[in-house]
């Protein structure tokens, strides 16, 4: 469940957090209702009714005067057309740009003429991977893993293979899959090519 800090005896509020955590850590359900409700233009009896919640339930969350349970969060998520971690990602700590930093980065070998760069994203659970790719270089072996892979082509022309099938691709051109199916890439051209790519998975 998603508490609200309660008063300690002497006046004092506990900070609802195991020792070292910080304000950025816990997600401002209230806050993250407030903005998505303002977003979309609609009421929190608009959000109770579609929700299957009552509005003052809804407005106790929003006020921080009502602890939530995980079905009841979801069913909010919902009503915004958001899975639950995308919910919970509209938290004040996404108010401000968090910069990548080195920690952050890593280099994964994929091979010759392969340049694979995948960048954590901080606050959301997504990779960003760059992956450059020199003329007639191919990756050295398919990769298979959790989740979704959408993928958009900068420059050049690749051939991505997903599950045994071919699909060339040229700049511009973008498609998302299955990442569970092995895939790999390769540049068949005789110049550069460079691509974007989000996943789902932490592939550093």
């Amino acid at each position: 469940m998603v508490k609200r800090s309660k008063a300690r005896a002497g006046g004092k509020r506990s900070n609802g957090k195991a020792k070292g955590a910080t304000n950025a850590q816990l997600p401002d359900v209230g806050k993250i209702l407030k903005h998505l409700r303002a977003r979309h233009r609609v009421t929190v009896r608009d959000v109770a009714e579609r929700s299957g919640l009552s509005p003052s339930f809804v407005s106790a969350v929003e006020r921080g005067e009502s602890d939530i349970s995980l079905g009841r969060l979801a069913r909010l998520a919902q009503f915004f057309e958001q899975d639950l971690g995308a919910f919970l990602g509209f938290s004040t700590q996404l108010s401000h740009p968090n910069f990548v930093g080195k920690e952050s980065r890593s280099k994964v070998k994929r091979g010759r003429g392969v340049d694979y760069q995948a960048l954590h994203l901080p606050g959301i659970d997504l990779d960003l991977v760059i992956v450059r790719m020199a003329p007639h270089s191919a990756f050295r072996s398919e990769i298979a893993h959790d989740g979704i892979d959408v993928v958009y082509v900068l420059e050049g022309d690749v051939v991505l293979r997903v599950d045994g099938v071919d699909y060339p691709m040229s700049g511009d051109a973008c498609c998302v899959y299955a990442a569970g199916y092995a895939h790999a890439m390769r540049n068949e051209s005789a110049r550069p090519a460079c691509v974007v790519a989000l996943t789902t998975a932490r592939m550093n």
